[in-house]
């Protein structure tokens, strides 16, 4: 009945209905391979491979996996204040994305730890953005525990976008990280994947979720859900004015169901954690006074 009615139609109007089809089914097929790109393995970067070119002292390539479980692979920079800090990335990157972070800190002296997180950069295994991720940010934090040079009640974390998230849900399971800073965070992944693929409505957000629900990425724990949990220990929470990935109102909400001490940060004119190219100095004093107050006071 479809292919009759179709043959009865003017010839333009056919076309201009296969177009139409057509581009729906290439926004669908973008949006679902979009989705699913955060769950696959980014080759490490340039930089990542040859670290003596990111010119930090004393910065050593380690493997901070737990004993008899697959390599996770970081840098590390020795603290020179007793204190230290786990970094973690976003999707589609590995430890290098957080390399401002990663030299700021260790110009103030602190000990500082970017990991590739599971499945990523030069760590094994797989993404999933929840259980594996979680469980290597509490292998990092234990195994900072154990340098010498760093004393084990000071230290912290810090987390950009998907980095944030598992971050928060990793500090709910561990006590040992002792201030957080949360940049650019998701409250719920999945209103934010919701609202980040909206352009052509369900067209668009449909596959989107259906991606995100194939990847087997556990829906549990969203940090506006527990972050109230991590009190009295201390969060930064900063957002970008100009994110259309994480939006300010979602990061005012995350800031609203944290416990206090808390703190927030809108940066004027700022994207998706472009803080330390948007505000360098400012970003610079604001990260390092915090982790001084925190962690050292």
């Amino acid at each position: 009945m479809f292919i009759g009615a179709l043959r009865s139609l003017p010839y333009a109007a056919a076309a201009v209905l296969a177009l139409g089809a057509l581009a729906a089914l290439r926004v669908a097929v973008a949006s679902y391979r979009g989705e699913r790109s955060d769950f696959i393995r980014w080759p490490p970067s340039e930089i990542s491979l040859h670290p003596e070119r990111t010119l930090i002292a004393g910065l050593v390539e380690v493997d901070v996996a737990r004993l008899g479980e697959p390599r996770l692979a970081a840098w590390y920079v020795p603290s020179r204040n007793t204190a230290a800090v786990v970094l973690v990335h976003g999707t589609g990157a590995d430890r290098s994305s957080l390399l401002a972070e990663t030299r700021l800190l260790a110009a103030g002296g602190f000990g500082v730890l970017p990991i590739d997180l599971p499945g990523q950069g030069q760590s094994e295994g797989r993404s999933y953005w929840g259980v594996p991720e979680r469980r290597a940010i509490i292998a990092a934090v234990e195994w900072l525990r154990d340098r010498p040079e760093v004393d084990g009640s000071r230290i912290g974390g810090f987390g950009l976008s998907m980095g944030a998230y598992v971050l928060t849900q990793a500090a709910v399971l561990c006590a040992d990280l002792r201030a957080l800073t949360l940049a650019a965070c998701p409250t719920d992944v999945v209103e934010q994947n919701w609202l980040s693929s909206s352009r052509w409505g369900l067209l668009s957000q449909l596959p989107t979720y259906w991606a995100l629900r194939a990847s087997g990425m556990p829906l549990d724990m969203m940090p506006k859900d527990v972050i109230g949990k991590i009190a009295p220990r201390a969060v930064f929470i900063i957002g970008g004015e100009a994110d259309r990935a994480v939006r300010p109102a979602m990061t005012t909400q995350l800031h609203a169901a944290a416990g206090s001490p808390k703190e927030l940060w809108i940066v004027p004119h700022a994207h998706h954690g472009d803080y330390a190219q948007v505000v360098p100095e400012e970003y610079a004093f604001r990260l390092l006074d915090f982790y001084r107050r925190r962690l050292l006071a």
